[in-house]
């Protein structure tokens, strides 16, 4: 890649003939027809690209029967076979899933429902204690499909006759974001944005992906069900669907002979602080969706003898826009989230929209193929968004490299001002993971009256509790005094969304009681 003058990047659009995402699954029943496509350990099921192929027709023609192309279908249920067959289906059907997480309460069910105007919900009976049938139930015109043991019985089916036609710009899906503020907000998906960016994600992790891929990431969320679900397809991997859970995917791991996994921070850490037995079929681990550090890529590679690709993207980017590759050099892969996906363009823009010089820090902006169409009835949240030449700000803070390669430093809202002084919360935590007694940190502010914002340190220990005194000496050594946290917390685990990402707002909250 040449130098670059400026911060700015765009990384060359490849034209694919499959457009759509059923045009993806059809691709890989064609090439392979009898390659295992999916496999839920969990129940002992598997398909083939050809079974995928006609269990998903014959569901999109069961929801014909039921609701018109354009009708938006909800589901909410947890990781097994009938997510992703539903998905396909509704995909195929030319609707519009709206995936909401089976764990929400009644408020967040109600609202999504009734902010999509769905009119049909697939639904579990019951996930984790939590009755979600009965709450899409409750939301008023919405009929539900019950999802028990026997998911097959729950699902409608028809012969297939010719299924419609999809436009690649209709919606494919409404993401509901985290909702770490405010109300959650219906992301605008659409089909090309979800087929670019799972094609452009396989083809980012390699060959390695298109062996035998295991995906623990939430299927509701777009980690699951783009770069999982439609980036699998593309590859035409054996894609191992199983819940989040660090014994379940330990079995997996050796029993399917996993090539590539693809798992949330938390997971991954998790994983390697109980002990990794030897996995010699596995080459590639994947994560994204909160600050990777050096010292992380370091411990997980070391634990599992495999590289690991970070990606950094958002539910309005369909959940990923830049990745590092596994084959990048180890200063890429450990202190960068790496290089645009294919048909993206990338820019590091500073308070008046000029663009930066390399090493420059500035809000990072993205256009492109995969970028929302914007929120749903929310013209103001989509003018904040994205402006009118296209580009989506991001709210972070970001800078590049001369050759291409992206550092996120912080988000724009997530600067402390200590003092008179600026704070990255980032370069905090990548102290404090340093540390061996550290596994994961979290800085975030606390409002004093003196110094408008004091440091707060959350930390979670690798083993026995950690010394704060250590801590603040272990900082002191590597960082000028105001960037020490005047405060401390030893906790279990830091909150996080169902995507991974830290839940800062919840941190800032508890930071302010203490």
């Amino acid at each position: 890649m040449p130098a670059l003058v400026t911060s700015e990047l765009r990384a060359r659009a490849v034209h694919l003939a499959e457009d759509v995402v059923g045009d993806v699954l059809r691709r890989a029943a064609r090439q392979g027809p009898d390659d295992v496509l999916l496999r839920t350990p969990g129940t002992g099921e598997s398909w083939t690209a050809a079974e995928l192929l006609a269990d998903a027709s014959a569901l999109a023609a069961g929801l014909l029967e039921l609701a018109a192309p354009g009708d938006r279908i909800a589901t909410c249920l947890g990781n097994g076979p009938a997510p992703v067959l539903v998905q396909l289906g509704v995909a195929l059907a030319g609707m519009t899933l709206v995936p909401v997480n089976p764990r929400s309460r009644p408020a967040e069910v109600a609202h999504a429902l009734g902010l999509a105007g769905v009119r049909l919900a697939v639904a579990a009976e019951d996930v984790a204690g939590n009755p979600v049938a009965d709450l899409c139930a409750a939301v008023q015109g919405v009929r539900v499909l019950r999802v028990g043991s026997d998911w097959r019985a729950a699902l409608p089916s028809a012969v297939p006759g010719r299924l419609p036609v999809v436009d690649p710009q209709t919606l494919a899906q409404v993401q509901f974001t985290s909702g770490t503020t405010g109300r959650a907000k219906g992301v605008r998906i659409t089909h090309a944005g979800m087929v670019a960016t799972g094609a452009a994600f396989a083809d980012r992790l390699g060959p390695t992906a298109g062996r035998v891929w295991c995906n623990p990431m939430p299927l509701f969320h777009t980690a699951g069900n783009v770069l999982g679900v439609v980036g699998a397809l593309w590859a035409r991997a054996e894609h191992v669907v199983l819940p989040f859970a660090p014994d379940p995917v330990l079995e997996v791991l050796a029993a399917c002979r996993v090539t590539m996994l693809s798992a949330a921070p938390t997971l991954l850490d998790l994983l390697a602080s109980r002990g990794v037995p030897d996995l010699p079929d596995l080459a590639v681990l994947f994560t994204g969706g909160m600050t990777v550090t050096p010292a992380f890529v370091d411990r997980v590679e070391t634990a599992f003898g495999a590289r690991l690709s970070t990606t950094f993207g958002m539910t309005e980017t369909c959940g990923a826009v830049l990745q590092t590759a596994p084959t990048d050099p180890d200063d890429v892969r450990a202190g960068t989230v790496g290089a645009p996906l294919a048909g993206t363009e990338v820019r590091v823009a500073g308070p008046d929209g000029a663009v930066l010089p390399p090493g420059t820090p500035g809000e990072l902006w993205v256009r492109g193929e995969r970028i929302t169409r914007g929120y749903l009835d929310d013209p103001v949240a989509t003018a904040e968004a994205i402006d009118p030449e296209g580009w989506l700000h991001t709210g972070d803070l970001a800078e590049m490299s001369s050759a291409g390669h992206c550092r996120v430093v912080g988000r724009l809202k997530d600067v402390l001002k200590t003092g008179g002084e600026n704070v990255s919360p980032v370069e905090v935590e990548e102290v404090l993971v340093a540390h061996p007694g550290v596994a994961l940190a979290a800085v975030v502010g606390a409002p004093d009256p003196r110094w408008g914002e004091l440091v707060v340190g959350f930390v979670v220990p690798t083993g026995a509790d950690v010394d704060p005194a250590e801590l603040d000496a272990w900082c002191r050594e590597r960082l000028s005094p105001f960037k020490v946290p005047r405060r401390w917390h030893l906790v279990d685990e830091l909150p996080t969304t169902a995507s991974g990402k830290v839940q800062r707002a919840q941190l800032r909250a508890a930071a302010a009681r203490a």
